[in-house]
């Protein structure tokens, strides 16, 4: 487990990658956010991007996953605490979702036992276009005052 003080500002983490379908579109948008661009192929194809794409309630769902494999599963993160979220380019059926989190900025708070961690992540498509980034501001457990530096 990493902990705030194995950390350094610029340190990056490679996402995982993740490849959504036009029915897993369709579901999504159906169970959350029916707007006709995300739950309506012939609507969409009308619509302002000239077919159907992912909510962008569906692309940051991909980006938790992908987040959580990569990074989750080996820091021990406490909270997030606020998202600042941009969604530069429409996901489309049968993407594959990809990119990198890279740790901007620690702020060790020893009387907390905690750090505060910005983290700035990006995920791309097949073409190599920006399709969501993501400044997370979370916290981090330091190491327990039991274990010692490895």
């Amino acid at each position: 487990m990493l902990y705030a003080e194995d950390l350094t500002e610029g340190q990056t983490f490679r996402l995982g990658s993740y490849t959504i379908g036009e029915a897993e579109i369709l579901e999504f948008a159906g169970k959350y956010d029916p707007v006709p661009i995300h739950a309506d192929p012939v609507a969409a194809a009308s619509g302002p991007f000239g077919g159907l794409i992912a909510s962008g309630f569906n692309t940051i769902a991909i980006y938790q996953r992908l987040v959580v494999e990569a990074i989750w599963t080996k820091v021990a993160g406490i909270v997030g605490r606020s998202f600042e979220i941009r969604l530069p380019s429409p996901v489309r059926p049968g993407a594959t979702l990809t990119g990198q989190s890279q740790i901007q900025k620690i702020t060790i708070r020893p009387e907390r036992r905690d750090a505060v961690v910005i983290f700035k992540t990006e995920l791309v498509n097949d073409e190599q276009r920006p399709v969501l980034v993501l400044v997370l501001d979370a916290l981090i457990r330091m190491r327990p005052a039991e274990q010692g530096r490895a």
